[in-house]
């Protein structure tokens, strides 16, 4: 089994390749193949659904929205991946909503795929985080993807990481311009068509599908407890 070494003169990495090197460490089994360095850019604590932490877009943006558009193809291809994974009838209705997220995108309706995502994501991340609906809610669903992954259950933060973003605070009523990260915000109470960009729809797709992800994680993890509980 060969390992790519990004200390050899790479600095950057496109979204197919951190993909296909994760399948690769996913498998990896030091017994069997000896010890080899993981690759530098993949997640410290790999999980199934760790790609969706790439979802927070900061830094070098313009940059990172032509990667996932150069990739969409790909993109979608993981996407359709991880939401088949979602099987739980706790969910169905979640599943629903991204199935219908998807066939949006598959027709090429970029931006109605993302208003239905970021319309569809907001009672999932309730759900998730806990957080009840009421005033102040959007300011805690922010603060929930500012937390640090915990040593122990890092997963779960890696799927609310872009949160943070997500829900940063944006009146038009008071002249404050749109925010440059994909912004809840921005598309369910002004909606300018500027800020819904072939890669910001992208990223609100990858939102969806990777909250849903994470709740079928979190409740095959509820019913393996249930069925140990009723073992005992």
């Amino acid at each position: 089994m060969t390992f790519s070494d990004l200390s050899a003169g790479h600095s950057t990495a496109i979204f197919s390749q951190l993909r296909d090197w994760g399948l690769i460490w996913d498998t990896y089994n030091p017994a069997v193949h000896g010890t080899h360095r993981m690759p530098p850019f993949c997640t410290g604590v790999r999980h199934e659904n760790w790609w969706g932490s790439t979802v927070q877009m900061d830094a070098l943006h313009d940059d990172k929205l032509a990667a996932l558009v150069d990739d969409e193809e790909g993109i979608q291809a993981l996407c359709r991946l991880k939401l088949d994974e979602c099987t739980d009838e706790w969910i169905a209705g979640d599943v629903e909503a991204g199935e219908k997220a998807m066939a949006a995108w598959s027709d090429g309706h970029r931006e109605a795929a993302a208003c239905l995502a970021v319309a569809g994501v907001e009672q999932m991340l309730h759900n998730l985080t806990h957080v009840p609906r009421g005033p102040g809610a959007h300011k805690r669903l922010q603060k929930a993807g500012e937390k640090k992954p915990n040593d122990y259950l890092p997963t779960y933060q890696y799927a609310l990481a872009p949160l943070n973003a997500f829900y940063t605070p944006y009146d038009p009523g008071k002249g404050e311009a749109v925010p440059t990260t994909l912004s809840r915000h921005a598309v369910v109470h002004h909606l300018p068509l500027s800020h819904l960009s072939p890669g910001r729809c992208i990223i609100a797709v990858m939102l969806l599908i990777s909250i849903i992800r994470e709740t079928q994680e979190r409740y095959d993890g509820i019913r393996y407890d249930l069925l140990t509980q009723a073992g005992d």
